[in-house]
């Protein structure tokens, strides 16, 4: 008889246990990954990948031979880095869709260098995945949308990558592309100089997309901006930039003028470019 008490006390204090489990972690309740079956196809890695970014190949191959470790991960290079690849280190819980319906809720952070979205299924979660680079699977995080797309960049060139969405007009849809840029450290050249450590480094890129075109690298300049429209739409865009004092220091001064001319509507005449 003791001993059938004492059993019956050891399994309701595990009930317990676990009902408490439940009640502090997320994860344990049934439910509590919200991505569940239907979303194990979004992640494409059980380590958060290395291949989006040509460079960065590069970049761990030249740190493993430097260090002479053949384990050497990405977390390991990030931290002999000065600054980070990450404009915000902590990940956030996000909501993923596909195809414009939502099926999964992660949390992610982006990698601005490798340009990747970093997933953990749950904020528990001691696995790092990389979200599926496929153009039907957004992702939206602190009110932000993530895309990837395809777009022509700096050099005139189509590449492929995470864009966010900073305005969506009727002709006109205007993108924010953040980026980490790898520099690589100097010694001083002489005892008195300054050794300068690898570093990185910001990097904001804009894209406009014209009539659902793929997104064109857009520079923040106003003959450049210019450029988008033809006739008398440009005349008129340019009174309206000297009017509103438009230096084109930031985002908001590009999207302005691309809202003016979704106002303006059938008066546009686009630029070919």
């Amino acid at each position: 008889m003791k001993k059938q008490l004492i059993s019956c006390f050891l399994f309701l204090l595990g009930a317990a246990v676990f009902g408490q489990q439940q009640m502090m972690n997320p994860a344990f309740a049934k439910g509590g990954d919200k991505a569940g079956r239907d979303a194990l196809g979004l992640c494409c890695t059980s380590q958060a990948s290395l291949g989006n970014n040509p460079s960065v190949m590069n970049f761990f191959s030249d740190l493993r031979n430097k260090f002479g470790d053949v384990t050497f991960t990405k977390t390991d290079g990030y931290a002999r880095v000065q600054g980070s690849a990450y404009y915000v280190k902590e990940f956030k819980k996000a909501t993923i869709y596909d195809k414009g319906e939502e099926v999964a809720e992660f949390y992610v952070r982006y990698d601005a260098f490798n340009d990747d979205l970093e997933v953990k299924r749950n904020k528990y979660s001691v696995t790092k995945e990389s979200l599926i680079r496929d153009k039907d699977v957004s992702c939206v995080v602190d009110g932000r949308e993530y895309k990837y797309m395809s777009f022509k960049d700096d050099n005139d060139e189509m590449v492929e990558g995470y864009v966010v969405s900073i305005y969506e007009g009727n002709t006109y849809a205007v993108y924010e592309r953040l980026r980490k840029t790898y520099k690589d450290g100097k010694y001083a050249k002489t005892s008195h100089g300054t050794d300068f450590p690898p570093r990185f480094s910001d990097k904001t890129e804009y894209y406009v997309s014209v009539s659902n075109d793929e997104p064109v690298y857009a520079k923040l300049n106003k003959k450049k901006v210019l450029d988008f429209f033809d006739g008398s739409s440009k005349k008129e865009l340019a009174k309206y930039i000297k009017k509103k004092g438009i230096g084109f220091k930031d985002a908001e001064d590009l999207v302005s003028v691309f809202r003016k001319a979704d106002i303006m509507g059938n008066t546009i005449a686009v630029a070919s470019n």
